[in-house]
């Protein structure tokens, strides 16, 4: 699906970043690591090479211009040009707004907001310039319904799902789709503190009409259509990899009483 093209993953150090790295290789694609995490790109980095496609490490602070522009450049250098790109460093700070501190509000914006913006503009420059290109921005269920307690998690990739969209809309007629992933519930190193308890587990899970949580390889599947040329009709576009949690809020309503006749609501 990729052959031959030249892809920027941002968050590849792990979770469905790395996911969406390991699959795109398979699929033909040479891969630029972005990420603070050198140790952890340097991992993705082998797992590309060991399905036959080459690397670049990439250490950067995606929050930064001068970053933003490095990475275009270095990618450039050593692939030639870029084809495609997928926005997904992100870390969490979770608080309930009125504790939320200042400096926890500025890094989750900056490196889930602005960094998308930066290194989306920094490397779609080039590909206006070719003409062609693919750029994937990853949002969350948490963007599409409140995620109290999370901090500025939510408004984040709230503004992620606007910015897909009006990258499509103003650079679609010059040959740049944008489009937006939101995953739903997904087990990656920056939630494995709360899948590690059994009942948390257990109570996530039970709330996606799917009965599961997803895995990181899902949504790199999702990813790397978006960047593909199978998708080569589909701009300013959500496409949710959630299990149908995102439209699921009526099942946890309890209790129905229609006509008269009262409804236990179970799903079982």
């Amino acid at each position: 699906m990729l052959k031959g093209k030249k892809i920027i993953i941002t968050g590849a150090a792990s979770g469905i970043g790395r996911a969406t790295a390991v699959l795109a290789a398979e699929e033909g694609a040479d891969i630029a690591i972005a990420d603070i995490d050198r140790q952890g790109a340097e991992e993705t980095a082998e797992l590309v090479k060991a399905r036959g496609q080459d690397s670049l490490v990439i250490e950067m602070d995606t929050s930064l211009v001068a970053d933003a522009k490095r990475m275009v450049k270095d990618t450039v250098a050593r692939f030639g040009t870029i084809d495609g790109i997928v926005c997904g460093a992100i870390k969490l700070r979770p608080a309930k707004l009125e504790d939320l501190e200042l400096e926890d509000w500025d890094m989750v914006i900056n490196i889930g907001l602005k960094g998308y913006f930066l290194c989306a503009q920094a490397a779609g420059k080039l590909m206006l310039e070719n003409g062609n290109g693919s750029i994937v921005f990853l949002s969350s269920v948490g963007g599409v319904q409140p995620y109290n307690g999370a901090g500025a998690y939510s408004i984040a990739k709230a503004g992620t799902l606007m910015m897909g969209n009006l990258f499509g809309v103003e650079w679609g007629d010059r040959g740049v789709r944008a489009n937006t992933v939101v995953p739903g519930q997904v087990r990656t190193p920056m939630t494995e503190s709360m899948f590690s308890d059994e009942e948390i587990a257990a109570g996530r899970a039970a709330v996606v009409p799917m009965g599961r949580v997803g895995k990181p390889e899902e949504i790199a599947e999702a990813c790397v259509f978006l960047l593909s040329d199978r998708s080569s009709y589909v701009n300013a576009a959500t496409l949710r990899a959630d299990g149908g949690l995102a439209e699921s809020k009526m099942m946890h309503i309890p209790g129905r009483n229609w006509g008269g006749k009262k409804i236990d609501y179970n799903t079982d």
